[in-house]
């Protein structure tokens, strides 16, 4: 029996028939609901009607759609509410749909171990990442590999470059390595022009992420350090950003990802080019938003971690006469890779990792006065640090020593960020109450 409003036949399947879009709706309809795949026993999305009710999250517990409406399905056409209208196909019976998780699954990994082709929204897509060799980009190209994705890996690091590789197409998957300085202009448009002819002229995911960072007092930090970390961390992104977007426009889709920090809502004393960058990387990724409005398939999506288990406070320039620990709380970075992830399926505009992220940003509009304290507390931490010799680290050349993801930072089972971030939650509270009162009398 067939609908004759949405022209779907009882018992039978309809998935997305467009290309460029079929990534935002991956799984299938059928009998009046959605499904990201058939292991997936609970629907995600419904029709009430013609209305297309999808209640997808993304990484962080958020709806995709805020108000959940998603489009009307009538004659076998989705029209979302941004006005694209996308052709429904029935799905053949012995067609394989895969799943969308934001995980590695047992099926993607068996099927990688087995030599059999990972399905799903990603597989096939090219996906250029800068910073690739440690840290977060390490980790974003581990969970990249495992959706099938088809990655060009970058970073100064050759020998970790080459780790990476190895790692990556151990799951199954195709990737190249180009060793790659983001500072240097013609090696960023070199990683651009090779990652498309691997890519058969196209690339489809820009991952910026590469990143450097010198700690210490503003005049005793050497003025070629900060102009090193603003080269890296923010220059680094427009170049990234300004080879990425003309592949970009040219297939009518793209998706550019650029991993931020809660540094870019609260400053970092003691850090300030570090905080020069994090900061003007949100009106670079602002100002081309509004450039793109006519192209509405090519999205710029801003990741902020909180403070993540990385090699970065070991590998960093430190010119403080103190050895260096991160500030707690302190996460896995393998979180801000699986958001990466999730922002390459269904692109999103911000995504906070880690919930002192979200607090710095709720922080930063109701505590003006923050970086006062941040800078009273940051000169206490470094103070009761043991003596170390200053240090330039990674910030002209790749540092010595084994390269990774994590930097070893977490206690086990350490339940800290739980608390921390329910205690500072609560001083924002009160202390906003105690503003609101005040503006009452």
């Amino acid at each position: 029996m067939i609908d004759q409003a949405t022209g779907m036949k009882s018992g039978e399947r309809y998935r997305v028939n467009n290309v460029e879009r079929a990534h935002q709706f991956p799984g299938f309809f059928q009998d009046g609901k959605y499904y990201l795949g058939p292991e997936l026993l609970t629907a995600v999305g419904w029709l009430e009607g013609t209305r297309f009710i999808y209640d997808s999250l993304d990484a962080q517990g958020e709806p995709v759609f805020p108000n959940r409406e998603a489009g009307t399905v009538e004659g076998l056409t989705l029209t979302l509410v941004d006005g694209a209208a996308l052709e429904l196909s029935p799905v053949d019976a012995d067609e394989i749909i895969a799943p969308l998780d934001h995980r590695s699954s047992g099926a993607e990994r068996e099927a990688s171990r087995s030599g059999d082709p990972i399905e799903g929204p990603l597989r096939g897509k090219v996906v250029v990442i800068t910073g690739a060799s440690s840290g977060i980009g390490r980790a974003a190209a581990h969970a990249f590999a495992c959706k099938g994705a088809r990655l060009v890996l970058a970073a100064r690091d050759e020998e970790a470059l080459f780790d990476v590789l190895d790692e990556c197409t151990d799951c199954g998957t195709d990737a190249i390595a180009i060793t790659t300085d983001v500072t240097r202009n013609d090696q960023v448009q070199a990683l651009g022009e090779q990652a498309a002819e691997f890519g058969h002229g196209r690339i489809d995911i820009w991952i910026n992420n590469a990143g450097v960072g010198a700690v210490g007092n503003f005049e005793e930090t050497p003025l070629e350090a900060h102009e090193q970390v603003v080269q890296t961390d923010l220059i680094g992104y427009l170049r990234g950003a300004y080879v990425a977007l003309p592949f970009f426009k040219a297939q009518g889709t793209g998706t550019l990802i650029n991993t931020l920090s809660l540094g870019s809502w609260v400053a970092q004393p003691y850090a300030a080019a570090y905080s020069a960058s994090k900061f003007g990387l949100r009106g670079l990724t602002e100002a081309l938003r509004g450039e793109l409005t006519e192209f509405p398939n090519i999205h710029v999506c801003d990741i902020y971690p909180a403070v993540m288990d990385t090699p970065g406070f070991r590998d960093g320039g430190n010119y403080t006469g103190h050895a260096l620990t991160p500030p707690g709380p302190i996460y896995d970075p393998e979180r801000v890779a699986k958001a990466m992830v999730t922002c390459a399926i269904s692109p999103r505009a911000h995504t906070m990792v880690g919930a002192t992220a979200r607090l710095a940003q709720l922080a930063s509009y109701l505590l003006p006065g923050l970086p006062l304290v941040a800078g009273w507390l940051t000169r206490w931490g470094i103070n009761r640090s043991p003596i170390a010799e200053t240090s330039s680290g990674n910030l002209f050349e790749p540092p010595s020593g084994r390269r990774s993801i994590e930097g070893g930072w977490r206690r086990p089972k350490d339940k800290m960020p739980l608390l921390i971030g329910a205690a500072a939650l609560g001083i924002i509270a009160g202390l906003t109450f105690v503003r609101s009162r005040r503006r009452s009398n």
